[in-house]
C-alpha cells in the first residue's frame, strides 16, 4: 500500500516538474479566447503523444538518439516567427478562432520534449504502477487546463493579452523553440 502512494506521489511530482511551463502557454491560449474544447483536446492529444513516445522509449531505451528530440523545437519557432510577421490588431480575434486542435497538440508535444527524457526512465522503473501513473497524468492534464483557464480569464491577464498578446505569443513560442533547439 505504501509503495502505491509513493508511485502516485512520484507521478504527481514528475508531471508538475515537467509541465510547469505549460501554465504560460495554456494561459495564453485561454486569454486569447481560443475555444476551451480546442485547448483541452489539443492538450490531451499532445500529452498523449508525449506519453506514447515515453512508453515506447521505456521499452526500447536508447533506441532514439537524444539529439533528435531537440528538433521538435523547430515547430514552435516556426509558429512564433509566422505569428510575429502576421498583420496585427484587426486579426487578433480571428487568429484565436483559427488556432486548431492540431496546432495546440503540436505545441504541447514540442514543449514536452524534455518530459520524454524524464518519463522514459520513470516509466521503466515504475512499470508495475504504469496504469496508476497514466491515470494520475490524465487527471493532472485536466487540472492544468482548469488552472490555465482560471489564469487566462483573470481580468489583468486578459487586459495584458488584449493589449500585448500579439507580441507576447510569438515571443513565447520563439523562446520555447530556441530553448528546445539549444538545450534539449
Amino acid at each position: 500500500m505504501a509503495s502505491t502512494f509513493v508511485a502516485l506521489a512520484a507521478a504527481i511530482t514528475t508531471f508538475a516538474a515537467t509541465n510547469i511551463d505549460d501554465f504560460v502557454i495554456l494561459t495564453l491560449f485561454f486569454a486569447r479566447r481560443v475555444l476551451p474544447r480546442r485547448i483541452v483536446a489539443g492538450q490531451y492529444l499532445g500529452f498523449s503523444a508525449i506519453v506514447l513516445l515515453s512508453l515506447l522509449g521505456s521499452w526500447a531505451v536508447f533506441a532514439i538518439p537524444h539529439r533528435w528530440i531537440r528538433f521538435l523545437g523547430i515547430l514552435p519557432l516556426a509558429l512564433g516567427l509566422k505569428e510575429l510577421f502576421r498583420n496585427r490588431p484587426e486579426f487578433v480575434s480571428a487568429r484565436a478562432e483559427n488556432c486548431s486542435v492540431a496546432s495546440i497538440a503540436l505545441i504541447t508535444l514540442s514543449n514536452g520534449a524534455d518530459n520524454i527524457g524524464v518519463y522514459v526512465p520513470f516509466f521503466a522503473a515504475a512499470r508495475v504502477y504504469i496504469w496508476l501513473i497514466l491515470a494520475a497524468y490524465a487527471v493532472l492534464v485536466a487540472t492544468w487546463c482548469f488552472i490555465g483557464r482560471l489564469l487566462g480569464n483573470h481580468p489583468p491577464i486578459l487586459r495584458l493579452v488584449d493589449r500585448w498578446g500579439h507580441r507576447i505569443t510569438p515571443v513565447v513560442l520563439i523562446g520555447l523553440g530556441v530553448y528546445i533547439l539549444v538545450f534539449k
